[in-house]
């Protein structure tokens, strides 16, 4: 059984040497930029200062616009925020912006070198809609967010958003330009807007984008070109993430489709097949003549009257035949007559 000891070095200390390390080595310096990083080791402690590029030093626009984002940086105090110590003026770097040093890489580096799990990119985007949240209810915007101002720790992959050279808050009266990076820029913005929370949104769902290919519903919601139309919150945008709606609206959105298609072969097995007639059908010859009403026989009325009566034919008058006169033909007639119709016909004439 192992036993408690007390505690030490496993190896003798040694005082740290400054040979081969100078007191301030440069870290970052864009060339669209105006100001450029260095890291300081400072009583055992490393620590950024950022400052202008030489030929923007005492310039009274830049100068304002260091002094600008101190003040704004100061005032944040979240875990997922650089934070920004105090204003300072160094020898040989003018005016300095001390602030934490970060062990890590940018979200940009991240995306393009490892692969990554979709625990870290859920991780990654919960952390910084914590931050981007955080600095909202402050009245500050970010107005440059993108994946090169996002650092991911090498130690817990803890995310830090950094640089608001470009930031802005109501307390603030100057500098009030539109400003950022132009691809990730909502569209207000590049139309000369100054832009509010919901043009931070838009940048957000770029870089979310950019870091995964899933939930492209609350991606197309936060750039919608209109803002009107975009989240109003980024609480909305983190509720929409967690939301399984999308998920089984999707899956309800298949099965319709899937259900339809496959009705009428499904609705064909269900269907009862017709019961065969045991008379087969007899074809009767139609007639072609048109029945009238009159023709229509009532059902309530006797077979014998179903039969029109003929009418009976009149008596025609004999044909005279040519050559003969009026007398020879009423002879012809005295002789086909009945004697008691001549007797009659006698008897009123003499009436």
């Amino acid at each position: 059984m192992l036993s408690e000891v007390t505690s030490s070095f496993f190896s003798a200390p040694e005082e740290p040497s400054q040979e081969g390390s100078p007191f301030l080595e440069p870290l970052h310096s864009s060339e669209s930029g105006y100001s450029e990083l260095w890291r300081i080791n400072r009583l055992g402690r490393f620590r950024v200062l950022k400052c202008l590029k030489p030929q923007f030093r005492g310039n009274p626009v830049y100068e304002g616009l260091l002094r600008k984002e101190f003040q704004i940086g100061f005032s944040l105090d979240h875990q997922n925020i650089c934070q920004y110590y105090s204003f300072q003026a160094v020898a040989d770097l003018g005016n300095c912006i001390e602030m934490e040093w970060i062990d890590g890489r940018t979200l940009e580096e991240l995306i393009a070198g490892e692969s990554h799990s979709t625990e870290l990119e859920d991780s990654i985007i919960d952390q910084l809609c914590d931050a981007l949240s955080y600095m909202h209810s402050k009245q500050v915007l970010h107005r440059d967010l993108k994946p090169s101002n996002i650092l991911v720790t090498f130690k817990g992959n803890t995310v830090k958003l950094i640089d608001f050279g470009f930031s802005d808050s109501d307390a603030h009266s100057v500098l009030k330009v539109p400003a950022g990076t132009a691809v990730y820029a909502a569209p207000e913005v590049l139309r000369g807007g100054i832009g509010d929370v919901r043009s931070d949104i838009w940048s957000l769902g770029l870089v979310i984008s950019a870091l995964t290919r899933r939930h492209r519903n609350v991606v197309s919601k936060c750039c919608e070109k209109r803002p009107r139309l975009r989240y109003s919150s980024v609480q909305e945008v983190r509720k929409a993430l967690h939301s399984r709606w999308p998920l089984v609206s999707g899956v309800l959105f298949i099965v319709l489709v899937a259900a339809f298609a496959l009705w009428p072969v499904v609705s064909g097995w269900f269907s009862s097949p017709k019961a065969p007639s045991l008379v087969e059908p007899v074809s009767v010859p139609v007639d072609t003549a048109v029945l009238t009403p009159a023709d229509s026989v009532s059902i309530d009325e006797p077979a014998a009257s179903s039969a029109p009566a003929k009418p009976k034919p009149a008596r025609e008058r004999p044909v005279q035949p040519s050559g003969t006169t009026d007398a020879d033909a009423a002879d012809a007639t005295v002789e086909g007559a009945d004697i008691d119709d001549l007797f009659r016909q006698a008897t009123e004439l003499f009436e």
